[in-house]
């Protein structure tokens, strides 16, 4: 016998800001790496390095113990059960400063064959803090480089925290509206995505 499958749906979702039913999975990014605002707006031109893609911060003057910081921009998706596509999240990661260099001169060749190490440095709404109330800095991912001109794919370690779990076993459509309206909370006061 035949065996009866599910046909995948567009995700759509009503926002609670705007009134309107949004079609299509979620998919938000961010600005710019936590360590970006820990740098005193003052001193952000002569030690920062930011790009759409690509975030170096030197270390204080006078800092003698600390190390550059170097993230790239990569995306991260987060499966919706039942729907054609992902809740996709435009995220920072760290690198090391041989993997930085190596990405940026290879970023307009075919790097799938690569990958790195990294962690996540970010804040994210609903997902903030986990279980043991651990920040997302705090997680481990593996970075798998994509073909020339792509962002790469940001896969977390697997461990308890939240958004660990629900980018291994997918989140059920009341929970994907729910952290898209969540975003949409946090942006108030700013441009309104929708």
């Amino acid at each position: 016998m035949f065996k009866q499958f599910r046909r995948k749906k567009q995700f759509s979702y009503k926002c609670h800001e705007c009134g309107k039913t949004h079609k299509g999975s979620p998919s938000f990014a961010l600005e710019r790496p936590t360590y970006y605002f820990d740098v005193p707006e003052a001193e952000r031109a002569d030690r920062i390095f930011a790009t759409d893609d690509l975030c170096r911060i030197k270390p204080a003057d006078g800092d003698v113990d600390s190390a550059p910081i170097y993230c790239i921009r990569v995306t991260m998706d987060i499966p919706i059960i039942g729907a054609q596509d992902p809740f996709t999240w435009g995220v920072w990661v760290t690198q090391s400063k041989d993997s930085f260099d190596k990405y940026v001169e290879t970023f307009d060749q075919d790097q799938s064959s690569l990958s790195s190490f990294g962690w996540l440095p970010v804040d994210l709404p609903f997902y903030d803090e986990g279980a043991e109330g651990d920040g997302l800095e705090h997680l481990e991912c593996e970075v798998r480089w994509g073909e020339a001109g792509q962002r790469p794919k940001l896969h977390l370690w697997e461990s308890s925290h939240p958004l660990s779990v629900d980018q291994r076993n997918g989140v059920n459509w009341s929970k994907a509206m729910t952290i898209a309206n969540a975003v949409i909370s946090v942006n108030d006061g700013q441009e309104h995505p929708c």
